[in-house]
Formats: C-alpha cells, structure tokens, sequence
C-alpha cells in the first residue's frame, strides 16, 4: 500500500520504532479496506505526527494534546483519505495491548514487517486474539476492560456490526452487569457510537443486539416503555419491536439490492436524482440514511403516553407525534448532538405521519398540499416519505398486503415527481415581488407584505397561477382591492 511504505519509509529514516496496531490490523488480516491507521511509537508522538503530516502533505490535529494522542489527515495519489492516528507508547507493546478492549483489536506488527505480505506479518498477539479472529469471536481482553473505560460496553456492539462476529457469553454476561456504568461517559461519545452502530449494514441485528444486552434502556432509556405496548389490528408488532423494526426497514427501502429483488421492495419509487441523496454528510460527521434511521428508531417514542383505550375497543395515540418531536429533542440535546441534528430528526419524528395524511385513501395529493408538505418539511421532506414508508412496512410485518402498499407508494411517488413539476422554471420564477404589490395596490412595506406572497407563490407552484397579470387578477380577488394602476397588463408587460 502506498501510505504504508511511505509510513516505512518516513520511521526508516527517523530510526523511531512504530507499531501497527488495533483496527488496521485486524481489518488487514480480515481482508477488509481500511483507511485509518493506528500507530504506537517509542517516542514524542506529536513531534513524530507533525514529521508524518510533513511527509504525507497530511493535516495535523491534537485528539488528546494531555495524553499525546495526535492526528493526521492524508490523501494518497489516487484522491483517498485516510487518518494516521499516533501515541506514545509507554512501556513495552505487550503491556499495552493487555490494556485494550478487545483481544481482535489487541494486534499489533512492526511497521517495518508491514513490507511482508499481511498473511506473513509476525503478529504480536498476547491475548490470543488471532484465535478469536479465526472464530470470529469478540472477547474482552480482560474482566477490568470495561471499568478501564466503559465505552467499551457500547463499542461492543459497534466492532461486531463492523466484524459480524458473535459475541462471546462471558463478555455479554459482563456487559449486561456493567451497563450502569455507560452513564459515566460523555454524552459525546456514546452519541458517536450509536450513530456509527445505526451507519453499518444489518441494523436490525444492532439494534437487537443493543436490545438484548440492556444498553438501550441505558442509552435511550425512553424506548423502554415502549415494550409490550399493544397496538391496533393493523399492527404486527407492539410498540417497542415496532420502533426497531422500522429502523431496519429504512435501511431496506435504501438497499437497491432490495428495491431490485423483492416483492414489496419492487414497488418502492426511486427517482434517478436520489442517487447519492441519503449517502450526503448532513450533521455532526454522518449521512442523512443514519439520521433516517435513528429518527425511524424514535417515531413513536410518545406512544406510550398517549395510548388510549375507547369502550368499543379501539385504540388512539392522539399527539403521539408532536410529544415524541418533544422527547426526540430531550434526547438528541442529551446526547449533546449539533442544533441541525436535533431540529431535523425532531421534525422528522413530529410530521412522519403527513406523507400519508396528504390525500384521502385512495387519491392522490393535490399540487396545492405537495407544495406546503416541501415547504413546511424543508431539507427532511423526502427523507420523511421514506420514513414514512419504512413505517407503514414495520407496522404490517409479515402481513403486509402488496395493494394496499403499491397504492401506498403511488402516493409517495406522485409527491417526489410533483416536487420536479414544482421546481421547473416556469413554476418558481418570481411573479410578483414587495414592490409590486406596493406599487399596485398602494401597499405600505411590512411583514404583510409576505402571506400575499407566499400565497402567489403558492397558487403559482399548484399551476393555477401562471403570468404576472394573472397573479396581481388573484391578489386583487384576495384583497377585495382593484390595483391602483389602470392597466393591470401594463404591468405584466414587463415580465
């Protein structure tokens, strides 16, 4: 690899003893690409990173200047990014490797053997965990690893998303009678870990995984009500597998391969210009598809609260989406996530349920209620059809019937295409401005000025109103107000 002799190369010259170690190589020895390198040095690291930063033309940044844990950001030749992560290594490899998380992570070569292929690197390997390697096992390295740092209880769960590796019992076991201390980390940390759990494939075994060792009620401890919460007829599951369902069927709805194969996923619009839409960094480091994912994770999170039971039986959750954006915003602000963050997820959570309340059963929205769904929803509109979606999904289950989803989907795909209609030229060329409606109707400036407008725009974005003249005949019907001028078309001759 190009970095790596250049890494070689740089420690070759400097005659500094470096270390591969941790995710690197146990990706390597897994087959798997990995662009961040973790190197363990016999010396002062921040001077050995700014040395690298210089050789690798790379970025350099202080993760932890007290501890002399540094950073460098690189891009090789063929535009790839990559990190080089340095520390001073304080005694010898062997002892601090004991001191890691988890015995496939406790790996570390010489970066000068780094020139053999990975199958011959000499492994330096105190906790056996090449063995747990080839068994695709994860194992504590030790019984005090997770009091060492008890991240370590949530990052379970991340490293065997990432490795698809079991679990091995004692570690659950330890995990399950420590997860208290989860609460004597920052909340920075564990949102980073969840949010990277819910970015890896399969997150229905995540979340599961999450579920049955105890750490969601430790990190969103305002799901836990949701468990055995009954739900209507319609329902399969109850609230709580609802809610977990529906983050993995919003990773299903973005899965071509499931779009392309499956019956129901067949049926899901894709438009040619979402190509690449939910793979956009939106907040705090992570795409929109994660963000989608966690907001199906928490939609019905104020369920519980609002059930009620009427005497016939029937069962209402009236608010369940205005109170679950309330608690969705609690959430997102103790986990410390950005204002973009918070808001979008909390908006998301508060309107998944109008894509489907756009129109009467069996009718397509109207232009009029397409537009003021994009305008209200703004940047998360489409990412809430697909919400919305990924909810109606989780809610049939298995007993999902294919017409009523394909009538379903008619309805989101018609509201995608109406956005394209909307926002030809033709549709959002400014009519009318403040000045006009000054000018015409002898109007004063102030924020009167703008429900007017936005009521042009509106009409103009529904196709009933197409020109200039026709735009100030509409806002003059509005008004009960002939225009000043005497000749409304002499006006619209200047479009």
């Amino acid at each position: 690899m190009e970095l790596l002799e250049r890494l070689r190369s740089h420690f070759a010259h400097s005659g500094i003893e470096a270390y591969l170690h941790g995710g690197f190589v146990r990706d390597t020895l897994l087959r798997r690409p990995s662009n961040d390198i973790d190197l363990m040095i016999g010396g002062d690291s921040k001077e050995q990173a700014r040395g690298i930063a210089d050789a690798l033309n790379g970025t350099l940044v202080a993760l932890d200047g007290e501890r002399g844990i540094y950073r460098v950001a690189a891009k090789t030749f063929n535009e790839e990014h990559w990190t080089v992560d340095v520390a001073t290594l304080n005694g010898s490899i062997e002892d601090d490797l004991r001191q890691r998380d988890f015995t496939i992570d406790a790996l570390a070569v010489l970066l000068i053997d780094t020139s053999l292929p990975p199958g011959e690197w000499p492994i330096i390997d105190p906790t056996r965990g090449l063995d747990d390697l080839r068994g695709e096992k994860l194992r504590l390295t030790s019984p005090n690893a997770l009091l060492d740092d008890p991240l370590r209880l949530i990052r379970a769960v991340r490293i065997a998303a990432k490795t698809e590796f079991e679990i091995d019992a004692q570690t659950a076991d330890a995990i399950r009678e420590r997860v208290n201390l989860l609460s004597m980390v920052s909340a920075e940390r564990v949102r980073e870990e969840l949010l990277t759990i819910l970015s890896l494939p399969d997150v229905w075994r995540s979340v599961k995984l999450l579920d049955t060792l105890g750490l969601i009620d430790e990190v969103l401890p305002e799901l836990a009500p949701a468990r055995g919460v009954e739900q209507p007829k319609e329902h399969y599951w109850d609230v709580f597998e609802h809610s977990l369902h529906c983050a993995a069927f919003a990773e299903k709805i973005l899965d071509p391969d499931f779009r392309a194969a499956d019956l129901a996923g067949k049926l899901i619009p894709w438009l040619p210009w979402l190509t690449g839409y939910f793979d956009e960094e939106y907040a705090d480091g992570h795409v929109r598809a994660t963000y989608l994912k966690l907001a199906a994770l928490l939609h019905d999170v104020a369920k519980p609260e609002t059930k009620e039971v009427h005497p016939d039986g029937k069962m209402r959750f009236l608010g369940h989406p205005v109170k679950g954006a309330v608690t969705t915003k609690k959430i997102l602000k103790r986990l410390r996530s950005s204002s973009k963050a918070t808001e979008s997820v909390s908006l998301m959570v508060d309107q998944h349920l109008r894509p489907s309340q756009l129109a009467q059963k069996g009718e397509l929205p109207t232009p009029r209620a397409v537009y003021r769904y994009y305008r209200d929803l703004g940047d998360v509109a489409i990412d809430t059809l697909y919400l919305c979606m990924a909810d109606y999904l989780a809610a049939r289950g298995p007993r999902l019937d294919l017409e009523d989803w394909a009538r379903h989907c008619g309805r989101m795909r018609f509201t995608l295409q109406e956005k394209q209609v909307q926002e030809t030229p033709e549709r959002r060329q400014r009519l009318l401005t403040g000045h006009d409606l000054m000018t015409f109707f002898n109007l004063t400036p102030g924020p009167e000025l703008k429900p007017i407008l936005e009521m042009v725009q509106e009409n103009q974005a529904a196709g009933e109103v197409r020109t200039k003249e026709e735009a100030l005949t509409m806002v003059s019907q509005a008004l009960g107000i002939q225009p000043v001028t005497s000749s409304v078309a002499s006006g619209a001759q200047h479009v």
